[in-house]
C-alpha cells in the first residue's frame, strides 16, 4: 500500500504542489482583501469540488466531446451545460450542509436563486477555463511525444537501412576481391611448375610478377577506400604479361592511357575487374580483333572504355556479375552522377564505358588541368606484344 501511495505521490507531486500554492494564494488574498477568513473545512469542501470539476472536464468531458469532430458541435455545449448545472447544485448542497452543522454562517436562509447561481456560475466558468487550457497543454505534449517517437523511429529505420546497405556493399566488395582470378592463379602456378622442371628463366620472371600481383591483392584492403589509378594500371600490365606468357604471346590486346590519369584516385579493383572480364569472356586470339582498353580525360570527366570480341565457346559468356558488382560499388562511392554501361554490338564485340565527373573524383588539384587529350601511352603494340 505504501509503495502504491509513493508511486502515486511521485507521479502527481507537481499537481499537488501547484494546487497547494494556488489554494494558499487565493485564500490568503481573498481573506486579506475582505478582512475575513472562513473555516478551513469550508475551504476544503469547496476546493474538493473545484479540483474534481477541473480533472473531470480536462480528462473526461473534453476528450469525449472532441473525440469525433462531426458531433463536437452538440456534445461540447451539452457537456458544458451539464457540468455547470451539476457544479451549482453540488455547491449549493455542500453550503446547505455546512450551514446545518454550523460551520458556515449565513445571515438568512440559503436559497438556490438566480443570484446564487450566477455567482457560482462565474466561479465554475473560471475553473473550466483553466481545465480547458490544461487539456490542450497535455494534448499538445502527447502529440509532441508521439511525433518525436515516430521521428526517432524513422531515423532509426534510416540508420539501420543505411548500415544494412553498407554491410551488404562491404560483403560484396570483399567477395569481389576474393574472387579475382582464382582460376588464373591456379593455371599460372601450374605453368610455373612445368617450367621449373627445366629451370626456365621465364618461370622465375613469372614468379616475380605473380608475387607482385598477390602482394597487391593482399594489401588492397589496407590501401584505403581510394587508390591511385596508376597502381591498378601497373597490375593490369602484370596481368596481361602473365596471360601473354601462358598463351605464348598470342593475345591481341591494346592498353592505351594518358599519363595524367595515373594520378587520379579511384576505388580499387574497378579497372582490374573490367580487364579480367575481357580475359574471362573475350576471344583475344582472333586476328584483327584486338581487345582494347582506353583510359582518358575528356569534357571534365575520366573515361575508361573496353572493347573485345566475344568468345561464344565459353559457357559463362553471358554472366556479368563482376560488372554488376562494379556498378553497385561505383554508385555507392560516387552517387548517381556517373555513367556506366555495357552491351554487345552487332559485330559480336562487347563494349564497356565508365565515366566519372572530375568533381566526384579524388584527384590532386593540379592534375585536372594538365591533360591535352593527345599525350597517350601505348605500352603494347597492335599485336599485343609486351
Amino acid at each position: 500500500m505504501k509503495r502504491i501511495f509513493r508511486s502515486w505521490l511521485k507521479k502527481y507531486r507537481l499537481h499537488i504542489l501547484i494546487w497547494i500554492v494556488f489554494i494558499l494564494y487565493e485564500s490568503l488574498t481573498i481573506g486579506w482583501l475582505l478582512g475575513v477568513f472562513g473555516n478551513p473545512i469550508t475551504y476544503l469542501a469547496h476546493y474538493i469540488i473545484i479540483i474534481s470539476l477541473f480533472y473531470l472536464h480536462a480528462n473526461w468531458s473534453l476528450p469525449w466531446a472532441m473525440k469525433n469532430g462531426k458531433t463536437m458541435l452538440w456534445k461540447l455545449p451539452l457537456i458544458l451545460l451539464l457540468e455547470i448545472m451539476v457544479f451549482i447544485l453540488i455547491s449549493f448542497l455542500v453550503d446547505k450542509f455546512l450551514i446545518t452543522i454550523h460551520i458556515l454562517i449565513n445571515k438568512g436562509p440559503l436559497i438556490l436563486n438566480f443570484q446564487y447561481s450566477l455567482k457560482t456560475f462565474f466561479r465554475d466558468l473560471y475553473f473550466i477555463g483553466f481545465a480547458t487550457g490544461y487539456f490542450f497543454l497535455i494534448t499538445y505534449n502527447k502529440e509532441k511525444r508521439k511525433t518525436n517517437e515516430l521521428e526517432k523511429q524513422r531515423l532509426n529505420d534510416i540508420i539501420y537501412r543505411q548500415k544494412s546497405e553498407q554491410e551488404l556493399i562491404k560483403a560484396q566488395n570483399a567477395f569481389l576481391k576474393a574472387q579475382i582470378n582464382p582460376h588464373f592463379l591456379f593455371n599460372t602456378l601450374d605453368f610455373i611448375y612445368h617450367n621449373i622442371v627445366s629451370l626456365s628463366p621465364t618461370a622465375a620472371d613469372t614468379v616475380i610478377t605473380l608475387a607482385e600481383m598477390m602482394r597487391y591483392a593482399i594489401d588492397s584492403d589496407k590501401m584505403g577506400d581510394f587508390i591511385p589509378l596508376g597502381d591498378e594500371i601497373d597490375q593490369v600490365e602484370n596481368l596481361l604479361y602473365l596471360n601473354q606468357i601462358r598463351k605464348n604471346h598470342g593475345l591481341g590486346f591494346q592498353l592505351q592511357y594518358e599519363k595524367d590519369v595515373r594520378q587520379i584516385h579511384l576505388i580499387p579493383l574497378v579497372l582490374l575487374t573490367m580487364v579480367e572480364n575481357i580475359f574471362k569472356h573475350g576471344n583475344l586470339t582472333e586476328q584483327g580483333h584486338d581487345a582494347l582498353v582506353r583510359i582518358y580525360l575528356k569534357d571534365g570527366a575520366l573515361f575508361i572504355e573496353t572493347e573485345n570480341l566475344i568468345d561464344n565457346k565459353k559457357k559463362d559468356a553471358g554472366n556479368h556479375m563482376g560488372l554488376s558488382n562494379i556498378q553497385h560499388r561505383l554508385n555507392y562511392a560516387y552517387g548517381d552522377g556517373i555513367t556506366f554501361s555495357y552491351h554487345a554490338d552487332e559485330t559480336n564485340h562487347f563494349k564497356v564505358q565508365l565515366g566519372i565527373p572530375f568533381l566526384q573524383l579524388k584527384v590532386p588539384g593540379e592534375t585536372l588541368g594538365l591533360s591535352t587529350g593527345n599525350d597517350i601511352i601505348l605500352p603494347h603494340d597492335s599485336a599485343g606484344q609486351i
